[in-house]
């Protein structure tokens, strides 16, 4: 009997063995149907390594002081017995020429090690899959091998995995999502406006929003951007606060009072389409805005209502305006990655009502975020740099995409701001400044740009009439006969 009984306790321990690893409930769980985005602070980051900016509510920043052997970054893991490929989202800085490092990814019964050799923001691939067992695991990073420099150090913004199959499958999705930019390249330049609630005249008291588009001279307004050669406008709506210039029946259902009966978009796209210009709308979440964002019901842990919210008022912009609208370029992609947006399904919903609709995910200084959009957002200033002087992966009289690199397969834009302070005139009794570069300084910009077909978009500041700064005007003009001159 007791023989018996031994064996089967035998049997169970080798039942268990078998079935793997026991389950943490409070370990995250791997999504075997989509990207695993790992993000640092959900971790544990171990002797030294830090959380930039850890106060943030909903953008997430990367951690840095990451630099020796002896450190690493742990998640803890529920998985079935299955592989999974993952990447990094990295930034390796101070590296010797010639030089690579060494990164280890562990799970406790297996690892794989990803070697990289060039410096600044990337995604980098590891080499194989890494195969899990049934259960919970500790998924650990580590530099197995430092740079040698004193100063070497690697920020981390996040860990992905995916299974091998899913992979595959999402970036075929995406792909057939994609939108031709082409024309997008074939652009001199063009302008972008942040004119919105927080716009200020140029003297005295601003009027409420919604008198503001009632007054915005739509006509005037494509006037000067044709006079100044602009071939698409990026217009912003929710910036700062959170409103928008047309009655989009979603977001009076959030919190009324925030739409308006004209349809400013509509006459905006209109007025340009006479000149052949295209209209493209910036769109934010606003979580600037404390009574908006109070209705989003966010928390780091559950972010649904807000991408639901997303995808809804996305999803009739699209419909409402058609091919009225060439895109969508919206800000603050490191808001919607750590929070578990669905880029898959906010694309979809996008360019539901006009499948040629150009979307961007503002990634900011990041790799981008994302294969489900069109072209890189580009909030690099207005530079030579920025026009791609030094970059190799965007090469003279290419195709205007990006061939490797971080933003690879995008088509290229930048943007910038052509006069001092912040995008929007925001400054109450005051007039616009100077603008920041002089004519040969722009043109240079401009021509390199063309010369990559990476688009150069200007931003322009505005008056809540919507008229610019005639200094600016000035400029402007003289950039289109020399952009245009043959």
């Amino acid at each position: 009997m007791k023989k018996q009984f031994v064996y089967l306790l035998f049997l169970c321990a080798v039942c268990l063995q078998a079935c793997g690893n026991p389950v943490d409930p409070v370990a995250l769980d791997l999504n075997p149907t989509d990207i695993n985005r790992l993000i640092p602070f959900r971790g544990e980051l171990n002797n030294g390594v830090r959380q930039l900016y850890p106060e943030e509510p909903y953008k997430t920043f990367w951690v840095e002081n990451w630099t020796a052997p002896e450190q690493s970054i742990v998640w803890k893991v529920n998985t079935g017995s299955e592989d999974y490929l993952a990447a990094m989202l990295v930034s390796v800085n101070n590296l010797e020429d010639g030089e690579d490092v060494a990164v280890t990814l562990s799970n406790g019964t297996d690892s794989v090690i990803c070697r990289i050799g060039t410096t600044g923001w990337q995604r980098c691939r590891f080499p194989r899959p890494l195969h899990f067992t049934k259960g919970t695991s500790e998924l650990s990073l580590k530099i197995s091998e430092p740079g040698k420099k004193a100063d070497f150090n690697i920020y981390l913004y996040s860990l992905e995995v995916v299974k091998p199959e899913t992979c595959k499958k999402l970036q075929a999705e995406a792909a057939s999502l994609r939108s031709n930019t082409s024309w997008m390249a074939d652009l001199p330049y063009g302008f972008f406006f942040h004119w919105n609630s927080k716009s200020m005249p140029k003297a005295g008291e601003p009027l409420a929003y919604e008198d503001a588009v009632n007054r915005f001279d739509a006509e005037r307004f494509a006037r000067t951007v044709n006079e100044c050669g602009g071939k698409l406008v990026f217009f912003t709506t929710s910036w700062a606060e959170y409103y928008f210039p047309a009655p989009i029946q979603t977001i009076d259902s959030i919190l009324p009072g925030r739409t308006t009966k004209r349809d400013l978009v509509a006459d905006l796209s209109d007025a340009l389409g006479k000149y052949g210009i295209r209209l493209i709308l910036y769109y934010h979440v606003g979580h600037g805005d404390k009574e908006w964002w109070g209705k989003q019901h966010y928390t780091r842990n559950d972010a649904g209502d807000l991408f639901a919210n997303v995808e809804k008022i996305v999803g009739e912009v699209s419909q409402r305006y058609g091919s009225r609208l060439a895109g969508l370029w919206m800000d603050d992609g490191i808001g919607y990655y750590p929070n578990g947006a669905s880029f898959e399904r906010i694309a979809k919903a996008a360019k539901s009502g006009n499948k040629d609709l150009a979307i961007c995910f503002n990634s900011w200084i990041l790799p981008k975020l994302t294969d489900f959009q069109d072209y890189y957002a580009g909030e690099l200033g207005l530079s030579p740099e920025s026009a791609g002087i030094d970059d190799p992966y965007l090469p003279l009289d290419g195709d205007g995409l990006f061939h490797g690199g971080p933003q690879d397969g995008l088509q290229a834009t930048f943007s910038g701001t052509l006069e001092p302070g912040d995008w929007t005139h925001i400054y109450k009794d005051s007039i616009i400044g100077d603008p920041v570069l002089l004519i040969d300084e722009l043109t240079q910009v401009v021509r390199e740009s063309n010369r990559r077909k990476n688009l150069p978009m200007i931003n322009v500041r505005i008056y809540q009439d919507g008229t610019i700064s005639p200094k600016s005007e000035a400029l402007l003009k003289e950039l289109k006969r020399r952009a245009f001159q043959k």
